[in-house]
């Protein structure tokens, strides 16, 4: 069921502060920000789950934003993305050998994370694959332990890199997010999301020069993983980057990117108000997309 056909609320929570839109009918109505007390958030997890759940009971309270059934977006920062190669097996046999291989693959044992995993179709690579997402228990637990404080009940949660894949909506993209606080670098391709890099950034890197150099570092980390252990046999892609988040319409920001690599506007799914700060939003609309 798309949540476009009914009235939505999104709450994207950031290192900084938690921003909130409401949509009804794919129109978007009214949204709003908070910020968010000094340690709330460290490295992508709620720390004091009261001090969110206060904030954003001032954020619903002041847009009037029902707070059932909102869809929760998390930061990326300590999430594990892989794309799995899986041996031929019988379709019920999926299941065991997706977690199996997660269990070789992550880092983390599985039995602490929370683990999601779907098919990928694409005809052109020899071998089946499961994109696969563990999230750590605590970062979800903690959460929702502020969300219930604030009498938040979501509906759905989903990671900021995947709701801002669905925002953008191109299929082939490198999406580079920039926050006070973080940065994320997301390459797409075939509208998969194959590699995505959740970090925070360093307190040391304050002008938007800085911010930038460290942002294109990381862009050509990815696209140099990408060509090293992915790229053979898809079709030839010239990169092309998305800015989004805080940052995205920073003069120096786009001028040092934009040096390096084409850029690119989202191709959105929906109508914006003109007075919507979009590159702020875009996680948000990415979230009403969601199919439940």
């Amino acid at each position: 069921m798309s949540l476009l056909k009914r009235e939505t609320v999104t709450l994207n929570i950031e290192a900084t502060e938690a921003r909130l839109l409401v949509m009804n009918g794919g129109r978007i109505l009214r949204w709003d920000s908070i910020a968010l007390p000094d340690g709330t958030l460290r490295n992508g997890q709620v720390a004091q789950p009261a001090e969110l759940g206060r904030a954003l009971n001032k954020l619903f309270e002041r847009r009037n934003a029902a707070r059932q059934s909102t869809v929760v977006g998390l930061s990326g920062q300590r999430s594990l993305v892989r794309i799995l190669n899986l041996p031929p097996v019988e379709p019920k046999l999926l299941e065991e050998t997706v977690r199996r291989e997660a269990r070789r693959e992550l880092p983390l044992p599985i039995d602490e994370l929370y683990l999601a995993w779907q098919l990928l179709e694409n005809g052109t690579l020899p071998r089946k694959q499961a994109f696969t997402l563990g999230i750590p228990r605590e970062t979800i637990d903690t959460c929702l332990v502020g969300l219930h404080a604030a009498g938040v009940q979501p509906v759905a949660m989903d990671l900021k890199p995947l709701a801002l894949v669905r925002a953008v909506n191109l299929p082939d993209v490198l999406i580079a997010d920039a926050e006070a606080a973080t940065q994320d670098v997301i390459l797409v391709r075939d509208g998969v999301p194959l590699i995505v890099r959740s970090l925070g950034t360093p307190p040391a890197l304050r002008t938007s020069a800085e911010q930038a150099d460290a942002l294109a570092a990381e862009i050509q980390r990815a696209l140099d993983f990408y060509q090293s252990s992915m790229a053979s046999g898809r079709t030839p892609w010239s990169p092309a980057v998305c800015l989004t988040g805080m940052l995205g319409d920073d003069v120096t920001l786009r001028q040092r990117i934009g040096a390096r690599w084409p850029l690119v506007q989202p191709a959105l799914l929906v109508t914006v108000p003109a007075d919507l700060p979009l590159l702020l939003y875009l996680t948000n609309i990415g979230l009403a997309l969601k199919k439940i």
